[in-house]
């Protein structure tokens, strides 16, 4: 409409000839869910079950802590014949937690993720367990924040009954399909010694149900990554013979032969451990305690010279100091004291008393032990002061890694194609990184039955291992394999892009006149959008025409009672690019004649 000019002058109008543009969407924003060891923002605790943006590893760490300090059990056998080190081996049969939100986000970002959500649905319990009604009031979470594309629960595979997997597999499916703007990877629980064709039939009958499968895709099997336990002797380790010591709740043992001894972290002056009884010896790091004193509960101990507990070579007797200190009972029970510039905390009872007698800590700036014990000696020579045995002991735990199941590392597989590629790429002929291998070894007839699922559709992507070109994603159908529209991720997923960018961008024209200018804008900008795809590789056809359409207009998608009822009806038809999944080289004997 022209402006109503009241006086003479020159005036400038700008006319805007170009239409709206839209512009592509992120396509690979998990949304992880699961447990955390705190929930912290800035210093500022949040709620459970609140979405939160992430950008980075450490970023998790700030906020979320890190992964559930996991109980380890150590196996030292004696040395093999003519060698001096002792066999060193995490005993198999360790229990972990289920508590592995924290390993999967590391593996999302190894794999190339970007920006994430996480919500955690509570703080790790001193007994670990994993509550079906905590991971679905966190799937109900993600359902208000807009930005997330991918689903994943990486603890499901914890829960023990099937029932309750089956529950939130399709509740993460029914999400999926109500929103239409997200995607849900699944994983193929694994039992112990099935085969992976019985394992994807339990997975197609009891994890599963029928509904909304073009939302989903599931992978299989479960792999052994090279993410390490955070185990409970990062810094510090301390062995004792078992009439010696006592064992924690949070601390590492170790067997030599059929004696079960305590290999524990000290962690601090709040949880001490028993490191002695009623005898032996406590050697301290520095031998020069010649006149130094400890003062417990304000009475000073003087060691060495001749009126001070006697000394030799850095070591005092258990039996001295307790003589020491028998005489006084009502000595405070746990005491700090500094030693030539390392802590050692001790802990005095009353005399007669067989109970906790000496504890000691290490100095948490130094990283060293301040006390060790010199007690009696292991089965291949190695006592609690040879330090070498403490590193081999860390070698073994490290080596020790996480197995995982693949859910968070194809999410970071799906967002370094997306980055690389485009969403139109299959997600799949991709190596996982920072992996050593699937933990179930698939041949190809095994790989023809979880491919395809002639009765129910419900189609399994496998991982596997080639040589000399690693750990692969080898598959990328969903989960409804047997549907021609939706059988392929790369496909259910950028209709998802298109049909969410192009709804965010075309919400301008809400309350605009429904006539043929705003028919022309629209169509205009769609147009844009798809040509830029099918410049990209994203559709099929060797021209624009043959690649995409853009319908709209009266008599074409709408009749003159939609546009009295206020309907702008947009008919937007795509020619997506299906992968080559089936690669098939003819080859024909050609015969010359002599």
């Amino acid at each position: 409409m022209a402006l109503k000019y009241k006086n003479p002058g020159v005036y400038v109008e700008e006319i805007s000839i170009f239409p709206p543009s839209i512009a592509q969407l992120e396509t690979a924003i998990p949304g992880f869910i699961g447990y955390t060891a705190k929930r912290e923002k800035n210093g500022i605790a949040f709620d459970v079950n609140v979405p939160q943006r992430i950008t980075s590893l450490l970023e998790f760490e700030q906020y979320f802590g890190l992964a559930y300090p996991e109980l380890l059990e150590v196996t030292i056998e004696n040395p093999d014949k003519g060698s001096t080190m002792p066999k060193i081996a995490v005993n198999p049969t360790t229990t972990v937690s289920g508590y592995l939100l924290y390993y999967h986000v590391k593996m999302f970002y190894d794999n190339g993720g970007g920006p994430c959500f996480v919500v955690s649905v509570g703080d790790f319990a001193e007994t670990p367990v994993i509550v079906k009604s905590d991971l679905k009031n966190g799937l109900d979470a993600c359902e208000k924040e807009d930005a997330i594309t991918l689903l994943a629960i990486p603890e499901i595979t914890a829960l023990s009954s099937a029932s309750e997997i089956l529950e939130l597999n399709d509740a993460m499916l029914a999400q999926c399909a109500k929103l239409k703007d997200r995607f849900s990877i699944l994983d193929v629980p694994q039992s112990g010694s099935a085969t992976p064709i019985r394992d994807a039939d339990t997975f197609r009958s009891d994890f599963v149900s029928a509904a909304h499968l073009k939302y989903g895709a599931a992978y299989y099997p479960k792999i052994q990554t090279k993410a390490i336990y955070n185990h409970t002797a990062d810094d510090f380790i301390k062995i004792a013979a078992d009439n010696r010591g006592i064992g924690t709740n949070n601390g590492i043992y170790k067997k030599v032969g059929d004696t079960k001894q305590s290999i524990t972290k000290i962690i601090d002056t709040s949880n001490p451990v028993t490191a002695l009884k009623a005898s032996g010896t406590i050697t301290f790091e520095s031998n020069d305690l010649e006149n130094h004193s400890i003062s417990i509960a304000g009475i000073s101990f003087k060691f060495g010279g001749s009126d001070g507990i006697p000394l030799g070579s850095g070591e005092v007797s258990a039996e001295s100091l307790r003589a020491a200190i028998a005489a006084n009972p009502d000595l405070s029970a746990l005491v700090v004291a500094t030693v030539d510039g390392t802590i050692a905390t001790l802990t005095a009872v009353t005399a007669g008393n067989e109970g906790n007698n000496i504890t000691m800590v290490y100095d948490p700036k130094r990283k060293t032990p301040a006390v060790t014990l010199s007690g009696p000696a292991l089965t291949g020579g190695f006592d609690s002061i040879d330090f070498t045995l403490f590193h081999e002991i860390k070698a073994a735990l490290n080596a020790y890694t996480v197995p995982l199941y693949p859910s968070g590392m194809v999410a970071g597989v799906m967002a370094r194609v997306d980055n690389n590629r485009g969403v139109w790429k299959a997600p799949a002929n991709e190596s996982i990184i920072t992996v050593d291998k699937p933990l179930v070894t698939i041949s190809n007839e095994e790989q023809d039955y979880l491919n395809v699922d002639p009765t129910g559709g419900k189609s399994i992507n496998a991982i596997r291992k080639f040589d000399s070109k690693g750990t692969l994603v080898w598959g990328a159908r969903t989960l409804a394999g047997n549907d021609n529209e939706w059988r392929y991720v790369p496909i259910r997923r950028l209709f998802i892009m298109v049909e969410e960018s192009i709804k965010k961008a075309t919400e301008f024209v809400v309350f605009e006149p429904n006539d043929a200018n705003t028919w022309i804008r629209v169509k205009a900008m769609c147009e844009n959008f798809l040509n830029q795809l099918w410049r990209q590789g994203a559709l099929a056809g060797a021209k624009p025409e043959h690649a995409y359409f853009v319908n709209v207009g009266l008599g074409v998608t709408m009749t003159s009672l939609d546009i009295l009822e206020g309907r702008l009806i947009i008919e937007i038809g795509l020619a997506a690019v299906r992968p080559a999944e089936f690669i098939i080289l003819k080859f024909s004997l050609l015969l010359v004649k002599s």
